[in-house]
C-alpha cells in the first residue's frame, strides 16, 4: 500500500492523476485507508468533546456556569467533526453518516446561539462607550443580558439533554465500526490531499459567488467554506506537511475577517430590530446600528485581498499542484 499510495501522490501533479487518485479512492484499498482516516478524526474528535463537557461541568460545580472557554472548544469540536465527516463522505459515498450528521448539526445548535448571544453583549457594550451608564444604555444591556441567559440556559438543557447523549454515543459507536489499522503518512497522503481538493473547490465557488454578489449571505457562505477547508487542512496537516502551516494560516486570516463581519452584520440587525420594537430606544440603537454597518461594510471590502494572498499561494488553481503538500 506505501508504494501504490507513493505513486498516486506523484501521479497527482496533473488532472488526470486527480482522477486516478478518485478511482482509487473507490478502490477496497482505497476505502480502507479512508475509514482508517476517518476513525483517526473521530478519535480526536471524541477526545476533544469529551474534554470539554467535562470542563463546563466541573466549572458548574466550581460556581462559573457560564465558562465560555470551555463552551467554545466544545462548540468548534462538534463543528469540526460535522465537516470532517460530510468531507469524507464525498470520498466514499458507503459511508454511512449523514443521520450522524444531522444529530451533531442539531446538539450544536444552541452552543453556537449562544456564542451569538455573547458577541452582541461584548459588542453592543463597546459600541455603547460611556453611554453604556445611560438610562438607554441601560436598557441595551438589560435587554441583550436577557437574551444571553435565555442562550445559556438552553446551552445547558442541550448539554443534560437525552439528544446530546444519543449523539456522543453514535459518534463513539461509528468509531468502533471503523478499522484501527496503521497508517503511514505517504499511505494516507493520497486520501488526504484528494479531500482538501474537494474542500477549495467549494471554497473557489464560494469565493467566486462572493465576487459576483458580494452579499451578506454570500459572504456567510464564503465563511463557513473557509472554516470547512481550514479544520480539513488543519486535522489532515500530519499527512499534508509542513506547507500545509501556511495555507491553513492564511485561511484563519480569513476566516478571522470574514467572522467580525458577520458579527458586525448580526449586530447591525439587531440594534435595528430592538429600535422598531422599542420607541425610546429607537435613536440610540439606529445611531449604533449603523456604525455596525459601516463596520461590515469595511471588512467586506477587504475580503478580496485574503483571498488572493490564498490564491496566490496555487497559481495552477485548477488542479492546485503548485504547492508541495500536494506532491
Amino acid at each position: 500500500m506505501v508504494g501504490r499510495g507513493g505513486e498516486i501522490g506523484r501521479g497527482a501533479r496533473s488532472r488526470e492523476g486527480w482522477y486516478q487518485v478518485s478511482e482509487w479512492v473507490e478502490s477496497d484499498e482505497g476505502r480502507l485507508i479512508v475509514r482508517v482516516l476517518v476513525r483517526g478524526l473521530v478519535q480526536v474528535a471524541r477526545g476533544e468533546i469529551t474534554d470539554a463537557e467535562s470542563s463546563v461541568r466541573r466549572a458548574r460545580l466550581e460556581g462559573d456556569p457560564e465558562d465560555p472557554g470551555s463552551i467554545r472548544r466544545l462548540r468548534i469540536a462538534i463543528r469540526r467533526v460535522e465537516y470532517q465527516l460530510a468531507t469524507m463522505r464525498e470520498l466514499d459515498s458507503t459511508l454511512k453518516v449523514a443521520s450522524l450528521v444531522d444529530q451533531l448539526h442539531e446538539v450544536g445548535k444552541p452552543f453556537g446561539a449562544l456564542r451569538d448571544a455573547e458577541i452582541l453583549c461584548a459588542r453592543v457594550a463597546k459600541a455603547l462607550g460611556e453611554r453604556v451608564t445611560s438610562p438607554e444604555g441601560q436598557r441595551l444591556i438589560e435587554t441583550i443580558s436577557e437574551e444571553r441567559y435565555l442562550a445559556q440556559r438552553d446551552s445547558d438543557v442541550s448539554l443534560d439533554s437525552q439528544e446530546f447523549r444519543d449523539a456522543i454515543g453514535a459518534l463513539n459507536e461509528f468509531r468502533t465500526s471503523l478499522p484501527a489499522d496503521a497508517l503511514t503518512a505517504a499511505m494516507a497522503r493520497p486520501v488526504a490531499q484528494l479531500a482538501i481538493r474537494l474542500t477549495w473547490r467549494a471554497l473557489k465557488d464560494a469565493a467566486k459567488a462572493a465576487k459576483d454578489d458580494e452579499s451578506d449571505e454570500s459572504l456567510h457562505a464564503l465563511r463557513r467554506s473557509v472554516k470547512h477547508a481550514n479544520y480539513m487542512t488543519r486535522s489532515l496537516s500530519y499527512v499534508l506537511g509542513p506547507s500545509s502551516t501556511e495555507f491553513a494560516a492564511r485561511l484563519t486570516t480569513l476566516q478571522k475577517l470574514l467572522g467580525r463581519q458577520h458579527d458586525h452584520v448580526i449586530v447591525a440587525g439587531w440594534l435595528r430590530d430592538v429600535g422598531d420594537d422599542h420607541a425610546s430606544l429607537e435613536p440610540l440603537a439606529h445611531e449604533l446600528s449603523v456604525d455596525e454597518r459601516r463596520r461590515a461594510d469595511k471588512d467586506a471590502s477587504e475580503w478580496r485581498r485574503e483571498w488572493r494572498s490564498i490564491r496566490d499561494l496555487h497559481p495552477k488553481t485548477s488542479v492546485m499542484t503548485s504547492y508541495s503538500f500536494f506532491d
